[in-house]
């Protein structure tokens, strides 16, 4: 599917949503079996325990702005939702209910993913965002998982998890436990802080969502050559290889396995995507790296097109 710009003289009835619900952001887009219509990116959407009528609001929202895009009204006919975290029943009747579409399906967003990337057929998905999980569908067509379990049990190489390792590499820095670094600087300047004290107290309140939000200045730092950032990231490529490796031993044979990225922090001039790829290459001989980012959104949508009769 193509993104398309210029409004066709004949709007056809077939109409449908896809979605993308993370943890930091969120992505509408709207369309038909081959194109998109409009798309529209939104605050993050992830379910929290009771929290399907406050994630069906943010995509209501996002998807009124991809809707006008379109020149369309909702609800579409359709939507196909992937979402991190559970509720999956409680998030689609809120769907409905904010007038997204007449039916609604929720899906895990690793499973949304896959289905971007390799349809029905074999693969392993990595995806960093706020968090991190890699997901495989293996020969015989079953599912399997690692890691995704959080910030508190692991999210290895995600937002968080970088985000956290930002803040120790600045107080290290600043006690002179550690190698010199710009990013206690950086942290502050994009924190509006003035002082050490202030990001210290900044850390006692902030969010999940607002930790991952730091990890962009680690990845800016070792893009520009720091030693200490450039050591966190090749760490989180580590740990993101790490997940794809417990998921090889599902595809038997010798043979080359899949492998695509998804998520904020693999974009494609991300020195985290650069970096995952070498430690992918070395680990895993029988990796085979895709070389088109997956758009789960647009995954999304197909699958909605697809199951709409």
């Amino acid at each position: 599917m193509t993104p398309h710009s210029a409004r066709p003289p004949d709007r056809p009835t077939a109409v449908f949503l896809g979605a993308d619900a993370g943890g930091s952001h969120s992505t509408v887009v709207i369309g038909t079996r081959s194109e998109v219509l409009g798309r529209a990116d939104g605050p993050g959407a992830a379910m929290r325990p009771s929290g399907a009528a406050k994630s069906a609001a943010v995509l209501a929202e996002t998807a009124r702005r991809a809707a006008a895009q379109a020149g369309l009204d909702l609800p579409v006919e359709r939507a196909v939702v992937g979402a991190a975290g559970a509720g999956q029943a409680e998030l689609q009747a809120a769907l409905v209910e904010a007038g997204v579409a007449r039916h609604v399906r929720v899906l895990a967003d690793g499973e949304v993913a896959l289905a971007a990337a390799f349809g029905t057929g074999p693969g392993i998905l990595v995806n960093a965002g706020t968090g991190s999980i890699a997901y495989a569908r293996d020969p015989s067509g079953e599912l399997h998982r690692a890691g995704g379990y959080g910030w508190q049990l692991g999210d290895e190489g995600g937002g968080y998890w970088l985000g956290r390792r930002a803040l120790d590499v600045a107080a290290r820095s600043r006690d002179g436990r550690g190698e010199g670094s710009t990013l206690l600087a950086r942290l502050l300047g994009a924190l509006g802080l003035q002082h050490f004290d202030d990001l210290v107290r900044w850390t006692a309140t902030a969010t999940p969502t607002q930790m991952a939000a730091l990890a962009p200045h680690v990845l800016n730092a070792a893009r520009e050559g720091e030693g200490v950032a450039r050591q966190a990231v090749d760490d989180a490529a580590h740990e993101l290889v790490e997940l794809a490796a417990v998921l090889v031993p599902h595809f038997p044979g010798t043979g080359p396995v899949p492998v695509a990225i998804a998520g904020g922090l693999l974009l494609p001039q991300s020195p985290l995507t650069a970096a995952f790829r070498a430690r992918l290459g070395a680990a895993l001989k029988r990796a085979r790296l895709i070389p088109d980012r997956i758009d789960s959104a647009v995954g999304a949508l197909k699958l909605a097109a697809e199951s709409g009769g």
